[in-house]
């Protein structure tokens, strides 16, 4: 017994959980957002336009160029992507595939159907919590009954579907006027699955999107090919395999992070040897070191062909808040425009570095 206790995988897990314990502003975070279910806020109001009026950009460096847009998840802070889009909208770039996963592939699925950057986020803006998040509370309170058996998940996604039906219909992944992928994880399985234009054509948009947003032990799987499926960004947070294995006609990289540090650096724990209950302080970085890693790996793959933007600091967005930002809308606006602002500032840079 006290060998499996140290072996590798489970000594993880007990880092994992001290620093859960350790964690106090998640428990605040995650109170947050169980409030947010049971009394749900007014949506946004929007004071005024929701982006500045159109602004030609000229970017020499992307002239010509085929631009893939690779979206990290991050809940509802993923929003600021459409931000991002309108800013490469106004440089007039021509997007040749879009990756997503989780929060992202929500916010930017409608833009892959032909929205625009504007429509886009007028249609997210205008979700009611009703809209997108279906609580099964009957089902939670028969859990002690039933031991268990037969829960996977508090909220269904089936409103997310009917929501993106409704505004995009049921066109298949196949056929959309930009190539669309998300990634989710077969959970029965453990494997990664790429869902989009070229790997699953057949399939509905709306049905990619509900499956891609299914965070695991949250909301309950979603069922692709007789396995139980759910949200791919608990394996690989920035997913650029489909684009780079599917569309080598494009020729750069958009990259839009609002999950981790910049880069995908890690979280600075330097000193934590030298402080009291000092394995602790250091617990927090095995919980995401695989993940991270994960994401250098394909940030690499593109790296020497990728202009990466970070809209939101990782403060603002770290760890569990990220199903406090899924629930509450009162910040999308800011998210919108602040993805906007800072793709613009991006751009600019990038026309600046070319011409020196």
């Amino acid at each position: 017994m006290l060998a499996r206790l140290l072996a590798p995988l489970p000594v993880k897990h007990v880092f994992h959980r001290v620093a859960n314990v350790m964690d106090l502003d998640a428990d605040r975070s995650f109170f947050r957002a169980a409030r947010l279910l049971l009394s749900p806020e007014a949506p946004p109001e929007i004071d005024g336009d929701i982006f500045p009026p159109f602004a030609p950009l000229h970017v020499p460096a992307l002239e010509g160029k085929k631009v893939g847009l690779v979206a990290t998840g991050g809940g509802g802070a993923m929003v600021c992507a459409v931000g991002v889009a309108r800013a490469l909208e106004e440089a007039g770039v021509e997007i040749g595939g879009i990756s997503t996963c989780s929060g992202s592939a929500m916010t930017l699925a409608p833009l892959s159907a032909g929205l625009d950057a504007e429509q886009t986020a007028a249609f997210l803006l205008g979700f009611e919590q009703r809209d997108y998040i279906e609580p099964e509370w009957r089902e939670l309170l028969k859990l002690p009954f039933a031991l268990g058996r037969g829960f996977t998940g508090l909220l269904n996604t089936e409103a997310i579907g009917r929501l993106y039906e409704k505004r995009l219909g049921q066109v298949p992944v196949g056929d959309l006027p930009i190539p669309f992928y998300a990634n989710v994880w077969d959970m029965d399985h453990n494997r990664l699955l790429y869902l989009g234009t070229r790997t699953r054509p057949e399939m509905p948009l709306p049905r990619v999107v509900r499956a891609a947003v299914t965070l695991p032990l949250f909301m309950r799987p979603f069922e692709v090919d007789g396995a139980q499926c759910g949200d791919g960004g608990i394996v690989n947070i920035f997913p650029v395999d489909p684009l780079v294995d599917n569309h080598p006609e494009i020729d750069f990289y958009i990259g839009v992070n609002a999950f981790y540090p910049e880069n995908f650096r890690g979280e600075d724990h330097t000193g934590w040897h030298r402080a009291t209950f000092s394995i602790f302080r250091v617990s927090p970085q095995t919980q995401m070191c695989q993940h991270l890693e994960a994401a250098r790996m394909q940030l690499r793959r593109i790296q020497d062909r990728c202009l990466m933007i970070h809209p939101l600091p990782y403060e603002e967005i770290k760890g569990i808040r990220l199903y406090e930002q899924f629930i509450d809308r009162r910040p999308w606006l800011d998210f919108i425009r602040r993805g906007h602002q800072g793709a613009r500032r991006e751009l600019e840079a990038l026309e600046g570095a070319q011409a020196s």
